[in-house]
């Protein structure tokens, strides 16, 4: 059955002839076919690794929805597929009883198909922390939330917008300084200074000298808070209470001032702005170093003067976790051990560097292939946190990798080198993301580690 079906599928390609077409009295086109090919598997094998970048990944959905399509085994074997295809026309296929039948094959757009999606196969990412480092969390049910933050409200006022620390800021003054003139032109009217027999009356001795309108009562009070001094208006002996009230102007236009001055300077210098300098690599990548499976990620700091000291890189992976008791923790935490170069997770940034996480038997991560990277639906969270050398400020940056970025059998390109006419080293930051693969086996560590126990036996014995 077998030749007889490749010797159809080569005439495929060729015009039928005379003597092969069917009688006129045969419908071809009333035949259903009704096979399906089987989804390939997406882990693409080859001599250099798993190719797990996400162009590839999407490629292969559009793979897969292509051979979900009604189409029959024959036409999924043509090489003119493609062609078809791509050309939205009817294709001719020739079936093992040398019979045509024309199948109609749709057009597959990659972004408005639903079979090209990639939550039809894969599951959707879920991140508890951006690649910027904003946490993915939002708060529900909290009991008097806004009541708390009033009580924080320099907090408050830090983590809004630049839009709202702004207004605030003016408000403040606007409405500080109209709320002071109404008071100044309240105590004026009260002592009669206002009345016509003693606005022009030269005899007369008003709280504030040369203050006869509401308008002139608001100009004093911006004066007064912020001690302008034009010399034009001024309080005299006359009203005590307008003496206390200049008294506490004065100190309230001051804690005002510092109030909104100082948040304005720390949500300026927050170390938070010192974090932007901070780069991590876009992917992390699995591969071997000294013969053992690594989970690594690329780090810099591109500042070249003020340098971050004692700094520290810790890891963090989220994954659900059943206990024996049959109870699900999700998320679940789990620590990852990370080691710059051959030591702790200690680094001093002079230059881009990679921080490794061996996968040994302490490792949540020991049990993980590159199948079932595939399927699996974990978070790496990277924090790192260091004291700026020109401050003294503590800053932290954060990002974090989901499953799908990261690259089984893959490497960082080296970036450092020296240059022999500067006499200094060059860092070229145009391939910080820049991988490329290696060898790497496809199994998981803990495979690795017993078949290369049994190799060593085999060895010695």
């Amino acid at each position: 059955m077998a030749p007889e079906r490749n010797m159809d599928l080569q005439d495929s390609t060729s015009p039928p002839s005379s003597s092969r077409l069917p009688p006129p009295t045969a419908t071809p086109s009333s035949m259903q076919v009704t096979n399906r090919a089987k989804r390939p598997n997406v882990l693409h094998l080859s001599n250099t690794g798993y190719n797990g970048n996400v162009d590839d990944r999407h490629n292969a959905d559009q793979n897969d929805a292509l051979l979900l399509s009604s189409i029959s085994d024959d036409a999924l074997l043509s090489p003119d597929l493609d062609a078809a295809v791509a050309a939205n026309v009817d294709y001719s296929a020739i079936l093992a009883n040398g019979q045509p039948v024309t199948i109609s094959v749709t057009k597959h757009n990659s972004r408005k198909s639903h079979l090209s999606s990639p939550s039809v196969y894969r599951k959707a990412k879920r991140r508890a922390l951006y690649k910027n480092g904003e946490c993915n969390i939002v708060l529900e049910n909290v009991s008097k939330l806004r009541r708390r933050y009033m009580q924080d409200l320099f907090t408050t006022l830090v983590d809004a917008r630049w839009r709202w620390t702004l207004c605030v800021f003016v408000l403040s003054f606007l409405l500080s300084w109209l709320a002071f003139g109404i008071i100044w032109y309240l105590i004026a009217f009260t002592h009669g200074d206002l009345t016509p027999e003693n606005i022009d009356n030269p005899a007369w001795s008003p709280c504030v000298i040369n203050m006869k309108t509401f308008m002139a009562s608001f100009l004093f009070s911006v004066e007064t808070q912020h001690t302008t001094g034009f010399g034009y208006r001024m309080v005299t002996e006359e009203c005590h209470e307008a003496i206390v009230f200049f008294c506490f102007q004065s100190i309230a236009g001051l804690m005002i001032q510092a109030f909104m001055v100082g948040i304005v300077f720390t949500k300026m210098a927050r170390p938070k702005q010192r974090s932007q300098t901070i780069m991590f690599s876009k992917n992390a990548v699995i591969c071997r170093r000294d013969g053992q499976l690594c989970l690594m990620f690329r780090v810099g700091d591109m500042r070249e003067k003020s340098h971050l000291i004692g700094t520290t890189i810790q890891t963090r992976l989220i994954r659900s976790r059943v206990t024996p008791e049959g109870e699900t923790l999700s998320p679940h935490v789990t620590y990852l051990k990370i080691n710059i170069d051959d030591h702790d997770e200690r680094v001093f940034l002079m230059w881009p560097t990679v921080a490794v996480h061996k996968i040994d038997q302490d490792s949540p991560l020991y049990g993980l292939s590159a199948a079932d990277l595939l399927n699996e639906r974990f978070e790496v969270i990277v924090v790192l946190e260091g004291t700026t050398e020109s401050t003294g400020q503590t800053t932290q940056a954060r990002t974090s990798y989901t499953a799908s970025e990261v690259l089984w059998g893959h490497r960082f390109r080296p970036l450092v080198k020296y240059c022999k006419t500067k006499l200094m080293y060059e860092v070229d930051y145009s391939q910080f993301h820049e991988v490329f693969k290696v060898d790497t086996p496809l199994c998981s560590a803990k495979d690795l580690e017993t078949y290369l126990m049994i190799n060593e036996a085999k060895v010695i014995t």
